[in-house]
């Protein structure tokens, strides 16, 4: 038998985990406001019109977490015709020069302290608050009756349609998920795995798209998990720390497939294996035969680095008087030595450099 935590898990990620509309609103603005600016520049430079604007990401995904340490990011594609983009002398333009064409016209009608960026895979503006819009750039054609979408990377033009990696998620999690509340467990999975990976200031692990990609890989549908977050999120994070233990590189799900990690940052495939290790410590008290709910909840506390829990443990210890069987059992809820906690202001960015997109 195990300790059922999951009412205890679920009010942690209604409170502190699950971004609502509210508070959504202003990244919504935000992102209406740059594509006005957009808009307005190219108009002003000549340029070629968007045919469209394409959410992705976390946004798109529902799978945005609260602020631990760093401030909200939200990616909007925007979409160019092939035909539009070409240049003076009919040659297509490259990757760099529409990131650029974009960068420039953002940049012409606003005044930022940060300049807009040119970035591997989309094009960064910056807010004096830490916020940031990533603006994705994609060209579309039509060759043989088939639709192409490309997106502008690192010096090359790439196959990458925006809206599939968002189709296949919301698929996975219909199809797998025991439920049909609270956005689906299997979503929940990925939030609750985000903000964990998140707690700590000093961490760098992969990216939300990365993490995303493993629950995926791990999760599947379990009646027996419908009322059980805490054993799905249990079981989850041993699967990915079994499969990282084998093989730590990680592809992308949807065509192409290609691989979306890189040399450079396999040590943040590294660090979540590793930090793994001593979360599925932590969460796997409940497990134990003498697990109480104030182990359970210095378990939940110590994973997450979080003081959500504190209440309910108090009072627990001062109804105990010592502390009761989880009081030494339990730790502390220091976060086990494993880097300092992140303080919440915002919605959460993703972390990363140039960005990982459909």
């Amino acid at each position: 038998m195990s300790y059922n935590a999951n009412d205890h898990l679920v009010r942690f990620h209604g409170s502190r985990v699950f971004v609502n509309d509210d508070a959504l609103s202003l990244a919504r603005q935000r992102r209406q406001a740059n594509r006005d600016r957009l808009k307005k520049g190219l108009d002003a430079a000549k340029e070629p019109q968007a045919l469209e604007h394409v959410a992705q990401g976390s946004y798109a995904m529902c799978t945005m977490v609260q602020a631990e340490s760093e401030s909200s990011d939200i990616d909007d594609g925007v979409v160019f015709s092939r035909e539009a983009l070409k240049g003076s002398r009919g040659g297509d333009r490259t990757a760099n020069d529409a990131k650029e064409m974009v960068r420039a016209a953002v940049a012409s009608t606003g005044d930022y302290k940060t300049p807009p960026e040119v970035r591997g895979n989309c094009v960064r503006i910056y807010y004096a608050d830490g916020f940031h819009v990533d603006m994705p750039v994609y060209r579309k054609y039509e060759e043989n009756g088939t639709t192409h979408k490309e997106l502008a990377s690192t010096g090359t033009w790439k196959a990458s349609a925006p809206e599939d990696i968002t189709t296949w998620f919301n698929e996975q999690v219909t199809a797998k998920s025991p439920d049909n509340t609270n956005g689906r467990q299997m979503r929940r999975m990925v939030r609750l795995l985000k903000a964990w990976s998140k707690s700590r200031t000093s961490w760098s692990m992969p990216s939300g798209f990365i993490l995303s990609v493993l629950v995926d890989e791990q999760y599947y549908s379990n009646q027996s998990w419908k009322d059980r977050d805490d054993l799905a999120l249990l079981y989850v994070m041993r699967a990915i720390r079994n499969r990282l233990q084998s093989d730590e590189r990680v592809y992308r799900p949807v065509p192409p497939r290609e691989e979306i990690t890189r040399d450079s940052t396999l040590g943040r495939i590294r660090k979540l294996r590793d930090e793994l290790e001593y979360a599925i410590a932590e969460l796997s008290k409940i497990e134990r035969a003498d697990c109480d709910e104030l182990m359970a909840l210095k378990a939940l506390k110590t994973m997450f680095f979080t003081d959500f829990f504190d209440g309910r443990i108090k009072e627990i210890e001062d109804c105990d008087g010592d502390g009761g069987n989880g009081g030494g059992k339990g730790g502390g809820g220091d976060g086990g030595g494993r880097g300092a906690a992140a303080v919440p202001t915002s919605p959460v960015k993703k972390q990363g450099g140039s960005g990982q997109y459909a």
